[in-house]
């Protein structure tokens, strides 16, 4: 859904698919990467995909094993270091947080609201749990 409202939109940037967090745990590796190949399969654009580790280095480095270029890994951990180290070694980003994300999860009323997301930026009336710092204008996207 992410992929094609961007298409809608018109948006010319990169766009990134962010699992849930912690989804290392409880999802896997495995389930993530056939996740995403099939999203590849069908996408009419290139995409960054993020695996969320939350705080385990066991996770995070079963991932970067299994080829993941981009994951999450909460800095608190006394091994985030060395498997910061690991990821750089393979050319693989390690980040200490989630970046801001458009949350799919929650309801929404259309795909009109991924659009205005990728159009104008973040919306004013947004849930609360994507209340994330933005230097973009805000816009109102109840009209």
């Amino acid at each position: 859904m992410a992929l094609a409202a961007a298409d809608m939109a018109g948006y010319g940037g990169c766009v990134g698919l962010l699992s849930p967090c912690g989804a290392v745990a409880y999802m896997g590796t495995g389930w993530w990467h056939a996740l995403m190949d099939s999203v590849a399969e069908s996408a009419s654009r290139a995409f960054v995909h993020v695996l969320d580790c939350d705080s385990s280095p066991a996770g995070a480095l079963m991932a970067l094993r299994c080829g993941q270029q981009a994951a999450i890994l909460r800095p608190q951990n006394p091994q985030y270091e060395t498997v910061r180290a690991l990821y750089a070694q393979q050319n693989a980003t390690l980040l200490s947080q989630r970046p801001p994300s458009f949350n799919l999860i929650m309801p929404l009323s259309a795909i009109s609201s991924l659009v205005g997301y990728f159009a104008h930026g973040y919306c004013q009336h947004q849930h609360p749990e994507n209340n994330v710092p933005d230097t973009r204008q805000k816009k109102d996207c109840s009209t």
